[in-house]
């Protein structure tokens, strides 16, 4: 008989292990959100420019004319000349309709110019007071973000709000509901569903001109701040 026993108490120590094993821990599941504004402290002044000629290697030699004018331009500001990059370059044929026809017009060799530099107000103003005055035909543009350094460090910002903002949640619904929080049981970042800071709007982009001079109020104009936002899902067990 003594076996018979000693089997059934082993069935009921294991079937007793395996319930506390898996005895549901009841949990709490929060999202905290952050959002902040930020100055972007790098513009970037992108030059497009184009040339258009009948003939392929003239649309080209037109090109780098232009591009030659407008890089001693931005190199007279002060940049220098590794600073400044060509970028984008390309060559299409150009087709024109004519009386529901379409006609061969020659081709159109366009092409970037590229530039990036610490944001402030004087640079900027020079460099719209210097394209007032240019004789090349151009589109203008102006686009910030955010240095590495600065990106980093705003990061870093908006993980502690989240953190900070999922506790507060947390504590508040715990004592709307007549519960205690425990131990947190699991923290996510970084995966599928948080993937990290994440950039509200589109980058700050400004149009100043386009085939001609700036105009006069845009001079010393002030880009908008950069919104980023993050979040954090923290699961407490609670009492």
């Amino acid at each position: 008989m003594q076996r018979p026993l000693l089997i059934l108490l082993l069935i009921s120590l294991a079937f007793s292990s395996y319930g506390q094993k898996n005895k549901e821990v009841p949990t709490i599941q929060v999202v905290g959100s952050s959002k902040i504004s930020v100055k972007p402290d790098i513009g970037i002044l992108v030059i497009s420019i184009k040339s258009h000629d009948m003939n392929f290697s003239e649309a080209i030699v037109g090109l780098n004319k232009k591009t030659v004018d407008v890089s001693n331009q931005i190199a007279a500001i002060g940049f220098k000349a590794d600073e400044i990059k060509t970028t984008d370059f390309q060559v299409n044929e150009h087709t024109v309709y004519r009386r529901g026809e379409s006609v061969d017009s020659g081709y159109v060799a366009t092409q970037n110019v590229k530039v990036e530099f610490l944001n402030n107000k004087e640079t900027i103003t020079k460099i719209l007071n210097t394209f007032s005055k240019s004789q090349t035909d151009f589109t203008l543009n102006f686009n910030f973000k955010l240095s590495d350094e600065l990106r980093e460090k705003v990061q870093d910002q908006l993980v502690q709000f989240a953190i900070k903002s999922s506790n507060e949640k947390a504590k508040l619904i715990a004592e709307s509901s007549g519960v205690r929080l425990g131990k947190i049981k699991e923290i996510n970042y970084g995966n599928n569903y948080y993937a990290g800071m994440r950039e509200v709007e589109d980058k700050a982009e400004y149009e100043v001109a386009a085939a001609g001079a700036p105009s006069e109020a845009m001079i010393g104009f002030t880009p908008n701040d950069l919104m980023f936002s993050d979040n954090v899902l923290i699961i407490w067990k609670i009492k």
